[in-house]
């Protein structure tokens, strides 16, 4: 066994020195937008089709505020498309191109040497998520206050947000919101390039299903952010614990729709399985 492993391990990273170890520049600004650009798109198409069409019909039984956006308004739908390429292209290629240096002065983002074992990815990713959440909820609750909020404001547009508003924002929101919170781990663990691409790709799927407005069966309730973006208060990160800690869960906890912040592994609505009137009970 240890030996079919070495050999995988060994194949895995021929091929990636064969694919990415020509031009650093290139590979460490071009491939990464391009990974991350493609990965967004991809994992936005099927809902993106399903907020398009109203369809399959069956999927709206998932839908967490079911009077809104089914089917979504193609002019709004077009216009964070459009954001989104604005952000994850233009932005993300700036950010990368004016980082690199600094990316390579610090010996972070390697594109050659060995690829890290599975117990690097693990602490790797617990450091990543840590960070991340850390910058995700204070950065939140800065734009939401008043002198700032006028950076947030368009996000916030979307009272009830589909996959592709998790990049819907100025620039400057992005890049401070966005990219920094992201970027930070990777950066000070000092990553190999294909850690930070595959915590890139993770991210952007977790926030494209958070803002998705579905409770899916299997994949992590956008319960909490759906509320937040409904109501502009309560549950500014992701993990929970920092919203705990300051007291900024309870407005969303005391609700439905915090009894229903769960991983469902039913294909029973969330909304049948725990009905207002159940919760009403509980409280």
């Amino acid at each position: 066994m240890d030996s079919l492993r070495r050999t995988a391990q060994s194949t895995w990273q021929s091929i990636w020195i064969g694919l990415f170890a020509e031009d650093e520049f290139l590979i460490k600004t071009v491939g990464t937008v391009a990974v991350g650009l493609l990965c967004f798109l991809l994992a936005n198409f099927i809902f993106l089709l399903i907020d398009l069409t109203g369809r399959p019909q069956w999927i709206y039984k998932y839908k967490i505020q079911e009077d809104r956006n089914f089917p979504v308004d193609r002019k709004r739908a077009l216009d964070v498309f459009k954001t989104a390429l604005l952000n994850l292209g233009v932005i993300n290629l700036f950010f990368m191109v004016i980082s690199y240096p600094i990316l390579r002065w610090y010996g972070t983002f390697r594109c050659t040497g060995p690829l890290p074992s599975f117990g690097e990815l693990v602490i790797h990713f617990f450091v990543f998520r840590i960070l991340e959440e850390f910058g995700n909820y204070y950065g939140h609750r800065i734009l939401h206050m008043p002198q700032f909020y006028k950076y947030h404001k368009k996000h916030h547009e979307w009272t009830a947000p589909i996959g592709m508003v998790a990049v819907y924002c100025g620039p400057v929101e992005h890049f401070f919101g966005n990219l920094l919170p992201v970027s930070a781990g990777p950066f000070i663990m000092k990553s190999h390039l294909f850690v930070a691409w595959l915590w890139e790709l993770l991210v952007l799927i977790s926030v494209t299903i958070e803002h998705s407005g579905y409770h899916i069966p299997f994949l992590f309730s956008a319960e909490g952010h759906d509320y937040h973006h409904r109501t502009f208060t309560s549950w500014y990160g992701t993990m929970a614990f920092l919203d705990v800690l300051h007291g900024t869960d309870k407005p969303f906890s005391n609700t439905v729709h915090g009894k229903r912040q769960f991983i469902s592994c039913s294909f029973t609505p969330v909304k049948e399985s725990v009905p207002e009137k159940m919760s009403s009970k509980h409280e």
